[in-house]
């Protein structure tokens, strides 16, 4: 089960001029996005049924995000668990809408960083947390603005059986580069692990709108 980390970085420098930073500006362009690419998702088809995209992280969907992300592991991560996150790399870079590349992100670049950790039984009953992720949006404004995603994406190794798979990778990173939980059990971001390998059509409606 995904556990999202939402978090939003604003740089806060006093002399602009100086250094070409500030407090982010125009909030309320930020929100008109977000308000469309939510209205994107929400498309209904001729029959009337809808045909809705996958729930999107809206601070994903404040500023327009490049496609291409570098993504390395932490050092505390095994070598034997790196694969699994390759595998879910795989997965996305097959669908064309994003591109992860082996590397660290330089200053206006996309990352993903990916870790493990150890949490053992919450208090809550028949629920074992496997992984989190998240999208980590820092925006730069002033001259030469920008914005970039330093994401991050992890699996529980407190729960090898179940927690250290694909599938769990998969939904980790549709955190990390913006996708929310789901309601739709053919949906990689339902919150409980299914086990799936591949996007479902609702997952990938919702990359193509926030990466067109």
């Amino acid at each position: 089960m995904g556990k999202r980390r939402l978090l939003l970085v604003v740089m806060l420098v006093g002399l602009i001029g100086l250094m070409g930073w500030g407090m982010p500006q125009n909030f309320g362009f930020s929100m008109m996005r977000v308000n469309r690419v939510v209205h994107q998702l929400e498309t209904r088809m001729p029959n009337g049924q809808e045909q809705s995209g996958t729930p999107v992280e809206k601070i994903a969907a404040e500023h327009p995000l490049y496609r291409t992300y570098y993504y390395h592991f932490a050092a505390s991560v095994p070598v034997n668990v790196r694969p699994i996150f390759e595998e879910a790399v795989s997965v996305y870079n097959r669908t064309g809408m994003v591109k992860l590349v082996a590397g660290k992100p330089q200053q206006k670049q996309n990352g993903i960083t990916f870790f493990t950790y150890h949490k053992g039984t919450t208090s809550q009953p028949n629920f074992l947390e496997l992984g989190e992720g998240g999208p980590e949006i820092r925006r730069y404004v002033g001259l030469g603005a920008y914005t970039v995603n330093r994401a991050r994406a992890g699996l529980n190794l407190a729960h090898p059986q179940e927690g250290i798979r694909a599938s769990v990778a998969i939904h980790e990173l549709g955190h990390a580069v913006g996708l929310d939980h789901s309601k739709s059990h053919q949906s990689i971001m339902y919150p409980l692990d299914q086990g799936h390998l591949r996007l479902s059509a609702a997952d990938l409606k919702t990359l193509r709108v926030l990466y067109k």
